[in-house]
């Protein structure tokens, strides 16, 4: 789905890469910024894209997916990035077969330098070794609304399954730049997996742990982040819920659940 896990309380720090139930490199709700289809948006998005046939039609050339979600709280790198309000997103993912794909995500935010829209462009490529997938891509933050500065983020992610367990690692790093007065790095490991059907409807379950530190760790020297979710589909529609905490010893730090419903099209 589309985010589960994001900023801080205030909204006013530096946004890590998404971690959780949804990320950039990685499909999980709450993910959002490189994504080869996998984050930021529904678990499930890259399998029920539009697909345009070449002129043979043996192959489709483009795969292109849309998710409009609504959660109950955006977060981001365990942190709220709504102010602990709900938050409505949209996203778009343009995939190609080569391994190529291009996408956006948007969503309403609360604090940052008063935008009140945060939106994130990406492209990223993707490479097959063996059972594993590299992705190399990257992404560009807009904010609207307010004085934020725009600031890009290279990222990288290696996923493979073991099992019926899928586990992903990403990094993500953004150099100093105007918007930044430092670098940013976060390191995520994910892992989800199918745990059956309830009514016809697959569940899926995933964890996260997230590393972050320079502008991506919210005033810290290193900020850690986790979250556990469940998500389940009813044909083109989402439903989730995540456990979120971090271990900042503020009122960011606070642990909560964070519901979401996401809808394809």
């Amino acid at each position: 789905m589309a985010a589960l896990v994001g900023a801080n309380a205030k909204g006013a720090d530096v946004p890590a890469p998404q971690s959780g139930v949804a990320d950039p490199l990685v499909t999980s709700s709450n993910i959002t910024i490189v994504s080869d289809c996998q984050e930021p948006s529904s678990v499930a998005a890259c399998d029920a894209g539009l697909e345009h046939a070449d002129s043979e039609g043996s192959r489709p050339h483009f795969q292109v997916t849309a998710e409009l979600a609504l959660v109950s709280d955006f977060r981001r790198g365990g942190l709220t990035q709504s102010d602990n309000a709900p938050a409505l997103q949209g996203r778009v993912d343009i995939k190609h077969h080569s391994g190529w794909s291009a996408g956006a995500f948007a969503s309403s935010i609360n604090g940052r330098r008063g935008s009140n829209v945060q939106v994130s462009l990406f492209g990223a490529r993707r490479f097959d070794v063996g059972e594993a997938q590299l992705t190399l891509g990257a992404s560009e933050l807009i904010f609207i609304g307010g004085d934020a500065e725009p600031f890009a983020i290279a990222q990288a992610s290696v996923s493979h399954p073991i099992g019926p367990i899928d586990i992903t690692l990403s990094v993500s790093y953004a150099p100093p730049q105007t918007a930044l007065d430092e670098y940013g790095l976060n390191l995520t490991l994910r892992a989800r997996t199918p745990l059956g059907r309830i009514s016809d409807a697959p569940l899926t379950a995933a964890i996260s742990i997230g590393r972050s530190e320079g502008e991506f760790a919210a005033g810290a020297e290193v900020k850690l982040d986790w979250s556990l979710g469940l998500t389940a589909e009813f044909a083109d529609t989402e439903f989730g819920i995540a456990y979120v905490d971090n271990d900042l010893d503020d009122d960011r730090g606070d642990a909560g659940l964070v519901f979401s419903f996401a809808r394809r099209f």
